[in-house]
């Protein structure tokens, strides 16, 4: 990867123009633009969540995984598990660069994950802390694995 810097007096001071090159639009390409529209959303340390009879917000680093069923989404934090509605890929939308999606029915905190094994079926098993685990597809893998930087 390749990384230049060009000065462009056209633009307004708190402009920029990023423009990213290369020959197919692969994973890697995919991931780097979704880094930087994340990169330009505001983080927040909290996460809103509604559930039937309140709004909670949880402190995304309290947050060790996500999971749904269904529309039902459970949310698991050292001492508490809140169920809510709603789709996964929203809630991922929403938490920062320290979460990333393990299955089509999981997200887990990176900070959280204490090892990844290898589990009956083939698949990996993400052992977690405070004894939570959540199933690793074998799609997910690659991603998970840049994330730790192996």
């Amino acid at each position: 990867m390749q990384i230049h810097f060009q000065s462009d007096p056209s633009l307004d001071p708190d402009d920029l123009n990023i423009t990213v090159n290369a020959v197919t639009k692969n994973n890697r390409v995919v991931n780097l633009l979704n880094y930087l529209d994340k990169y330009n959303q505001k983080s927040s340390m909290f996460i809103p969540i509604k559930t039937e009879d309140r709004i909670l917000t949880i402190k995304q680093a309290e947050l060790i995984k996500v999971e749904v069923t269904k529309n039902t989404l459970t949310f698991y934090t050292k001492s508490d598990e809140i169920q809510a509605n709603g789709r996964l890929y929203q809630v991922l939308e929403r938490l920062n660069e320290n979460f990333v999606q393990v299955s089509k029915h999981c997200i887990i905190n990176l900070n959280h994950l204490v090892s990844l094994e290898a589990g009956f079926t083939g698949n990996m098993v993400a052992k977690l802390n405070f004894k939570q685990r959540a199933d690793v597809s074998r799609k997910y893998l690659p991603e998970i694995e840049r994330r730790l930087g192996l």
